[in-house]
């Protein structure tokens, strides 16, 4: 079946590079242009469509005031945010509306190809399942993953949500989310994943972000002793914002040659009295368990906290 996408960009430049580059995503997808919010409401009364990807600032409606409307109009439409103007206020208002993905330019197309993808992918998943969890709503969790730049947090959360391995070409930006649906006690959770950027260019940005995770991976690279020996410096700057909130330890890509040992990262794990993990994005290795555990003890430390 074609999956129908509306790309929502105020400038005719911007738009026609959008859609010309998504052309080599198939026959299975069909992609048109709105010139502004309001020419897209238009398209969207008069036929349906599976994503809408959409601007921030627009002249008249905002790419926000636009997926609002949509929760009237069409609530089961997926939704991508694009901005070059992002503020905590834009990302929680994303969050609030649960909107599928949030982009900062600029931004590799390639990059914007992987996510429509994904997103459609994850639609197709969400409706095979819809007859069975239609009388639940899955509850959001918000976990946080944090470490050096290149440690693969990026490249962890693309292989649970797809089953697949993408090496990530560029730093995330910022900050970068992602959802992804589980079975936790027999209900639906949705994980919110957040991805903040180890850059130190962005740790005052990524600090607003700990705010409201429920759980919180702390990743290295075991074939990078660096990563782990700055693990230290990223606990530190979690705990300043986040005293109580469960924690886990997890040494990425240990399909590479090692330079720090699966004993090290037990011994620092069991130091600070957290759970320890090791995973492979290449081969899928324990990243469906950490996600679990993580998914786990969110959903643990929530409930302590709606009980004080």
């Amino acid at each position: 079946m074609t999956k129908r996408v509306l790309v929502v960009e105020d400038d005719p430049s911007v738009a026609f590079l959008i859609k010309d580059g998504l052309v080599d995503l198939g026959a299975k997808f069909y992609v048109e242009t709105a010139s502004s919010g309001e020419a897209a409401l238009e398209k969207i009364a008069q036929e349906h469509w599976d994503l809408i990807v959409t601007d921030q600032r627009m002249p008249g409606m905002t790419g926000l005031q636009l997926i609002e409307a949509l929760k009237e109009r069409a609530p089961s439409t997926l939704t991508i945010l694009i901005t070059a103007y992002g503020s905590e206020e834009v990302e929680q208002a994303a969050r609030r509306l649960n909107v599928y993905h949030y982009m900062a330019k600029p931004f590799p197309l390639a990059d914007l190809k992987r996510v429509i993808e994904d997103a459609l992918a994850f639609s197709q998943n969400s409706e095979s399942s819809s007859s069975s969890n239609n009388n639940h709503k899955a509850r959001g969790l918000k976990i946080t993953l944090g470490g050096e730049g290149n440690v693969g947090k990026t490249t962890l959360i693309h292989r649970l949500c797809t089953g697949k391995f993408q090496v990530a070409r560029v730093m995330t930006i910022g900050v970068d989310f992602h959802l992804y649906d589980v079975q936790h006690d027999h209900q639906p959770v949705r994980l919110i994943v957040w991805d903040v950027s180890g850059q130190e260019q962005f740790e005052f940005t990524r600090r607003a972000f700990y705010r409201g995770s429920k759980a919180v991976g702390l990743v290295y690279d075991v074939s990078e002793r660096q990563s782990f020996e700055r693990l230290a410096d990223w606990y530190d700057e979690i705990r300043s914002m986040l005293p109580r909130v469960p924690l886990v330890v997890v040494g990425n890509k240990i399909d590479l040659a090692r330079q720090v040992s699966t004993e090290e990262g037990r011994q620092l794990a069991s130091r600070w009295g957290v759970p320890f993990f090791e995973t492979s994005c290449v081969t899928g290795e324990g990243v469906q368990t950490v996600f679990l555990a993580l998914a786990d003890l969110a959903s643990q430390y929530s409930k302590s906290k709606s009980k004080n």
